[in-house]
């Protein structure tokens, strides 16, 4: 009887804690800046409306630090806050390639030097590794063959290949 007490107290514990684990993915890992929305003013039935008649606010708005993915966690419920988009917005212009105007000059695509790491292979294995296939990066040698040896239709486009085909030599038998 103690035995299935026992399952059942670890099961109960286990279930709790899975649960607490999934009610914490539902809540932001720290406050997130609220939406602050000023409320429209009527201008409608206003004659030369110069003083704003909203009330003054009599409490502070509180400041919060910039929304970030990687420091803040958000459950996703509802709209991130806008400072964190805001803030990225000249990053995200430059991951896009916006910041340059569309040109037609060398200056406008960047092309690294040949001797760039890009082009350069300047890795040395630190030991032999055995390769079970020997035959894998073999390279083969083939003999000279040439498909096409009378060098007909030589252009892409716009060959008469009847007329050429006329005109090949039938190896000196005319």
């Amino acid at each position: 009887m103690s035995n299935q007490n026992c399952d059942n107290n670890l099961s109960a514990i286990i279930h709790n804690e899975t649960n607490t684990r999934i009610y914490d993915r539902n809540i932001p890992s720290q406050v997130l800046q609220p939406y602050f929305t000023p409320r429209s003013v009527s201008t409608k039935y206003s004659l030369m409306p110069i003083v704003d008649p909203r009330k003054e606010n009599s409490v502070k708005a509180m400041q919060y630090p910039v929304f970030s993915t990687n420091g803040i966690f958000n459950p996703g419920n509802s709209q991130s806050p806008w400072s964190g988009f805001s803030s990225n917005i000249n990053v995200e212009s430059e991951l896009r390639n916006q910041i340059f105007a569309l040109q037609k000059c060398s200056q406008a695509v960047y092309v690294p030097d040949s001797s760039s790491d890009l082009y350069q292979y300047n890795f040395q294995p630190q030991q032999q590794v055995y390769q079970p296939f020997s035959g894998l990066f073999r390279e083969e040698k083939f003999d000279a063959f040439n498909p096409n040896p009378e060098n007909l239709a030589p252009g892409v486009f716009l060959n008469s290949t009847r007329t050429q085909v006329k005109d090949i030599s039938n190896g000196g038998c005319n």
